[in-house]
């Protein structure tokens, strides 16, 4: 990776956990962040908020913005198509609907365990119905989008089951919210996704040959149908983890992979790590700006991903309609 990028990225990562420890109804500065975080006898106050507040949530954000990203890059290279992504094929709304199910049927604890049977489920599912000629790119991402309203819209009809103050609570994760992810998730979050970041980057050859297109791909060695399945699992894992710690956070798995492959390169041996810190940063910010933009209110940060990344999807989406058709 250049060494600019790599600066640039680095700063980035910096900027964003700083802001997002900085900022809330009272404002640190950076001289009182480092006081308290070393000595919490004089800066109490400070120091449990730091400690129990800003920076459980700051690793909330950057863990899904960095999950999310990673789950963007891998399924861009392995369907050849630049707006793919966890949200457009439906996996989190599949994720969504088996937490749900997961919240009506068992403890918290078996959450992702539904998460992840109901994001793989649906990937599948839009991936089969979408798989023949029938279908271009464009249209399969539309059909991704259906159905994660769909099964958003089933989710809904789950929680409306709940009594009056778990109604209201899920509700808000629905639309993608940090304010009250599960402790135990977050902090078993870095245990999962590291392990699956690290898989990701030793076979990013694997992304580099599906980029060139399956029958090429095939003609060097690569087991694509095979490959493909693993991947996927590997996705529906992380985004199921995602949506259990901050419900459906929409096109940051398409947009940062983007932004990563503009700042690093196409290899994806940069790509990876770069979308891993650049979406964990972008949504630590995102996230930052949804609980102070209009205090004492908390806009959820599912709401903000969702309306510029849907105006950048929108513009990628007529952009690759006209390809398909030309």
């Amino acid at each position: 990776m250049k060494r600019l990028a790599v600066v640039v990225i680095f700063f980035f990562v910096l900027a964003g956990s700083w802001f997002s420890l900085s900022c809330g109804s009272s404002f640190f500065s950076l001289s009182t962040i480092i006081g308290a975080l070393r000595d919490s006898a004089s800066f109490p106050y400070e120091s449990t908020v730091l400690r129990h507040i800003r920076i459980p949530r700051l690793l909330a954000g950057f863990f899904v913005g960095a999950g999310l990203s990673l789950s963007g890059v891998v399924l861009q290279a392995i369907l050849k198509n630049p707006l793919a992504e966890s949200y457009t094929l439906g996996i989190s709304g599949g994720a969504c609907l088996g937490v749900a199910a997961g919240l009506f049927f068992a403890s918290s604890l078996w959450v992702p365990f539904f998460a992840f049977i109901g994001g793989t489920a649906a990937v599948f599912f839009v991936l089969s119905l979408g798989g023949s000629n029938r279908f271009s790119p464009a249209m399969l991402l539309l059909l991704g989008v259906m159905m994660n309203f769909i099964f958003s819209s089933l989710s809904l009809l789950v929680v409306s089951s709940f009594h009056h103050a778990k109604f209201l609570q899920t509700v808000v994760w629905l639309m993608g919210d940090l304010n009250s992810s599960p402790e135990l998730l977050v902090r078993i979050m870095p245990l999962v996704l590291i392990p699956c970041a690290m898989a990701i980057w030793l076979f990013h050859r694997d992304f580099d040959l599906f980029s060139l297109g399956e029958e090429k791909a095939r003609s060097l060695g690569l087991a694509t149908r095979k490959k493909r399945i693993i991947w996927i699992l590997l996705v529906s894992l992380i985004t199921s983890f995602s949506v259990s710690i901050a419900g459906i956070i929409g096109f940051v798995g398409l947009v940062i992979p983007h932004a990563a492959r503009f700042i690093s390169g196409a290899e994806h041996r940069h790509t990876i790590p770069a979308a891993f810190f650049i979406g964990g940063a972008f949504l630590v910010i995102t996230d930052t700006l949804a609980r102070v933009l209009i205090r004492p209110y908390e806009i959820p940060v599912g709401v903000m991903s969702g309306f510029f990344g849907g105006i950048l999807f929108l513009l990628m989406l007529v952009r690759e309609t006209r390809r398909s058709v030309w």
